[in-house]
């Protein structure tokens, strides 16, 4: 509990800078495959409600038939399950816990992409959480419909606690695409990562309390070049309630923007948001 409050009181000294969110779109749907295509704008999704990208009529991930990987890479922080305060305005500000058990938001909204698409066997999943200083792999490399359904069980049941360790669960993600033994198989797969989190990141913050902007774009960057052209990042910022934490939100923005993906805001106390609405409006039929 008290690591969890000195890490939201830091807000007050921690400063991102506005970085353009300059969405790139890395794959479009056609009846056998994705190619790349030029995005003609930005989209955000605020408080579950998407703004569109003005594109060419989009496609579902229904349609995609070529090899494609999901994976979910999701806060499990203290303050998930704790109410905690943070320094908005140089004014002290609750925050309620943002996703209590039984995890009605993050459990509900990746249960239900889930179930939409177990039917897809073109279709393989991974799991990843993250929190202290750690992230913890549910899933070795990546899994069918049974082995996706423990993992998401499993991580219903599970705990909350201690602070926001992006970076790990960056890490994470890296070298589960890295090990996959597809990755450079002759039908190349798509992997779309969407990470999901509360709070402002614990392991990108220097002593100063200031974001290292330069390392997330370079772990970013890695990420991505594991499978060059063929992998993308999309974040959700998930609070319950109308308050936000500006760093937090900010620093989602800019990794969503240098992952090539598209940025949620969601209220979790009331949302319509879909999982969906950060990965398939990204596709442009050709």
């Amino acid at each position: 509990m008290n690591m969890r409050f000195n890490k939201s009181t830091m807000a007050m000294a921690f400063r991102v800078s506005a970085i353009p969110i300059l969405m790139n779109v890395v794959a479009a749907c056609s009846p056998v495959n994705f190619s790349t295509v030029e995005n003609k704008g930005p989209s955000v999704v605020e408080n579950g409600t998407p703004t569109p990208t003005p594109t060419n009529p989009t496609c579902t991930i229904e349609t995609v038939y070529r090899k494609t990987k999901i994976m979910f890479v999701v806060d499990a922080s203290g303050s998930n399950s704790e109410g905690v305060y943070n320094i908005i305005n140089n004014q002290n500000v609750y925050f309620p816990p943002s996703d209590p058990a039984p995890k009605v938001f993050r459990y509900g909204a990746i249960n239900d992409f889930f179930s939409n698409y177990l039917h897809k066997t073109n279709f393989t999943w991974s799991f990843i959480t993250f929190q202290g200083s750690s992230a913890q792999t549910y899933i070795n490399g990546f899994t069918d419909q049974n082995g996706m359904r423990g993992a998401i069980d499993s991580f219903r049941g599970a705990g909350d606690g201690g602070q926001t360790p992006y970076a790990a669960g960056i890490a994470a993600a890296t070298r589960a695409i890295q090990a996959d033994p597809e990755r450079n198989s002759s039908d190349q797969p798509n992997y779309f990562v969407i990470f999901l989190s509360d709070g402002f990141p614990t392991d990108y913050t220097d002593a100063n309390g200031n974001f290292k902007t330069a390392q997330m774009q370079s772990d970013v960057a890695g990420l991505r070049a594991v499978a060059s052209g063929r992998v993308s990042l999309s974040t959700i910022y998930y609070a319950a309630g109308n308050q936000t934490i500006p760093t937090a939100v900010n620093a989602l923005k800019a990794m969503a923007s240098a992952g090539g993906g598209q940025f949620a805001s969601v209220n979790t106390a009331n949302n319509q948001f879909k999982i969906d609405d950060v990965i398939s409006k990204t596709e442009v039929c050709k």
